[in-house]
């Protein structure tokens, strides 16, 4: 093209706008232009083509831009994302409230529709929602594949109009739907919660002033982060009931303000790309190529495993401090609790982390004991090694022993073998469980507390042969998850990364199905929502605790207060010093007390609570602990969490491996990318 009249055209064009409203910002919609200069060409309608976030506003908490929502659709079908959510988040098949894209959108149009689901679900649409859980109330947006085609949807003899408006631009339908139509979008509603915010979308549909979702800096700032070619992009910003809310997970989803996740399809993948805005400010340390390795090092037979970074220490002290809700801060709140009373007050624990690995591993044995195990990086792991041991000997009853040299001390609940060299001691749980109102603790068989110290690692696990194929893994034994082909594609990427998660979900379905199939599960199991108002499980272990450290030397029928642990049944009640002669108008044992101490205080009391003798100074008096029997039993908790269970398991079998990565960026934002590959089908895998 000759230049001079390319730089008529651009002239021409940029006046035109000008006189355009300032709101549209469109040629298209320009009064003064004629309508065959409008649309001259089909090439200059695509490229000015007006976005559906044009007519969002900017106060909705979930926009959903479905750019190919049958490709969308079916793929999230393939993988059984719909089921799985449905399983994970609470929401057990209802034809009230579906979940799948398909099936909503039909339900939303009503069975007289003369609108296709199918003719839909080919053309660009928008789902503007209060929330996750309430798509009922949701305004459908559809861009048009025809113009032609409102006449066809909405007949003009069935359409009511609205007061103030031509009937062209915004009506009612006679079952009742309020419709939009402006530069080629469509927009659908029917009774809405949140009237206003519909009322805001059609303002905006007919040119009434405010800010739209495209005006907002967040949506534009997160949306243009992630990669180009998304068939979804998904929108939320706080409140609209999500994950990234962070709650007692925050230190792996650390709390959002606003989030963009964009999806993308392609040979048998699915990738969600994640680009958050954070409530507040998070710095994350990136992971050292070490921890990778170690991570990578774990047996093949992982389920699944993740690195991630932490400052445990600093979760420890503003846990004390805060009382906050992050799961990791209460469980070192509790931890820190069962240090030894004979450790010096003013002795630091070793310093932990920053580095973490979590493992989820098979009952190679045959059976259905959970194989989990924490990795923490120690400078110390000596040191922190016995640390572990002196919490777990206050945890399991070390204390239980003798008072006398002429009677000497019961075998210690540790024992210790070695394993190429290392040192691996463990201790059987199942006393104590058996004793307690854990949950699910009966369901666990042969629970043995295993751990040993590796070079700068600290290795945790509920299994000894689990600690056993950890090391035979790390030195080159068995097979690793380094070796499974979708891992070796993925480090192909050589990305920097603040945390790794690897998961194996095909081979967790297996573990699952075997589970439901025995009818019984075998840790506590949070997948039913009505599940979440339990209390957590540190703090229902804490606050059925006693609560006491025992003097290891009292006197016969005597236990003598070393400790009194926080925010359990003896705070506040019991004191150091204190001298425990009896429970419940009965002596305690001359030989053992507080053996006998610890399986009177597990007796069920109608009182719910236990009455201790207790001399104090020159005084006896008589003191009540009132014993925590809240919450329901096992066999409930278990029987509400079994379909559950069977649903996720179900949704597992359709995907051979899932990774999530999270990667470095500053400290207001969260980036990471969770990759799906599904498993092929059984016609597939034989071609």
């Amino acid at each position: 093209m000759n230049p001079s009249v390319h730089r008529r055209i651009v002239t021409s064009t940029t006046r035109m706008s000008k006189t355009c409203s300032p709101q549209i910002g469109i040629v298209v919609l320009c009064a003064p232009a004629p309508l065959a200069a409008q649309s001259s060409t089909a090439e200059k309608e695509k490229t000015n083509r007006v976005a559906m976030v044009r007519f969002v506003p900017a106060a909705a908490k979930l926009f959903v831009d479905l750019r190919r929502p049958g490709e969308v659709d079916e793929a999230l079908r393939q993988a059984q994302v719909w089921r799985l959510w449905s399983a994970v988040g609470g929401r057990s098949p209802n034809p009230d409230k579906p979940t799948d894209l398909r099936t909503a959108l039909a339900q939303f149009l009503g069975p007289d529709s003369t609108i296709s689901v199918d003719e839909l679900m080919k053309a660009e649409m928008g789902l503007m929602a209060p929330s996750w859980s309430d798509l009922s109330n949701a305004v459908w947006l559809v861009r048009l594949p025809r113009p032609n085609l409102v006449d066809r949807w909405f007949p003009k003899e069935g359409r009511q109009e609205m007061a103030g408006s031509a009937a062209d631009n915004l009506f009612r339908t006679a079952d009742g739907m309020i419709v939009g139509v402006r530069a080629g979008i469509v927009a659908m509603a029917r009774r809405s919660d949140d009237a206003a915010l519909v009322r805001e979308l059609f303002r905006l549909m007919v040119g009434g002033d405010g800010e739209s979702l495209q005006d907002s800096a967040p949506y534009r700032e997160l949306v243009a982060y992630l990669p180009g070619k998304s068939v979804a992009i998904v929108y939320w910003a706080r409140g609209a009931g999500s994950a990234g809310d962070g709650g007692a997970w925050s230190s792996l989803w650390p709390p959002v303000q606003h989030a963009a996740v964009g999806m993308f399809v392609s040979d048998g993948r699915i990738d969600f790309a994640v680009r958050a805005a954070l409530s507040n400010p998070q710095p994350r340390q990136a992971l050292a190529g070490h921890v990778v390795d170690r991570l990578l090092k774990l047996p093949a037979t992982t389920l699944a495993a993740g690195a991630t970074t932490m400052d445990l220490n600093q979760a420890f002290e503003t846990a004390q401090r805060d009382g906050s809700p992050d799961l990791w801060a209460k469980a070192l709140s509790f931890a820190a609790g069962l240090r030894s009373p004979g450790a010096a007050s003013t002795e630091p624990p070793p310093r932990l982390g920053p580095h973490v690995i979590l493992a989820w591993d098979q009952d190679l044995g045959g059976g259905s004991a959970p194989q989990l195990a924490l990795l923490v990086e120690t400078k110390n792991a000596r040191q922190m090694e016995a640390e572990f041991e002196a919490m777990v000997e206050s945890f399991v009853g070390q204390d239980e022993q003798t008072e006398s040299a002429q009677n000497p001390a019961p075998d210690s609940p540790i024992t210790r073998d070695t394993h190429f060299g290392v040192s691996i001691a463990q201790a059987s749980l199942n006393p104590f469980l058996e004793a307690s109102a854990f949950p699910f603790a009966h369901l666990a068989p042969d629970l043995q507390l295993s751990w040993a110290a590796q070079k700068e690692w600290l290795i945790v696990a509920l299994s000894h042969d689990h600690v056993e194929r950890i090391l035979d893994a790390y030195l080159g034994m068995v097979p690793t998850l380094g070796g499974v082909r979708e891992v070796q594609a993925l480090r192909k990427r050589r990305a920097s990364h603040t945390s790794v998660f690897l998961v194996q979900p095909d081979l967790a379905s297996d573990v699952l199905q075997g589970w439901v199939a025995a009818g019984r599960a075998p840790s506590p199991t949070k997948l039913d929502p009505s599940l979440f108002s339990e209390p957590r499980l540190a703090d229902a272990v804490q606050s059925k605790r006693l609560g006491i450290g025992m003097q290891v030397d009292p006197e016969p029928g005597t236990v003598v207060v070393a400790r009194v642990y926080p925010d359990t049944a003896a705070d506040g009640l019991l004191f150091p010093d204190d001298r425990i002669i009896g429970v419940d108008g009965r002596l305690l044992d001359l030989a053992s007390p507080n053996a006998d101490l610890r399986r009177r205080w597990a007796e069920p009391s109608a009182s719910h609570g236990h009455t201790f003798r207790v001399q104090r100074e020159e005084t006896t008096i008589e003191v009540f602990l009132k014993r925590d029997e809240s919450g329901a039993r096992p066999d409930e908790l278990l029987t509400r969490s079994l379909a559950a269970i069977r649903d996720v398991a179900s949704a597992l079998r359709t995907i051979r491996f899932t990774s999530l990565t999270v990667h470095p960026t500053d400290e207001r934002h969260y980036s990471a990318l969770l990759s799906l590959r599904i498993a092929p089908s059984p016609t597939s895998a034989g071609r």
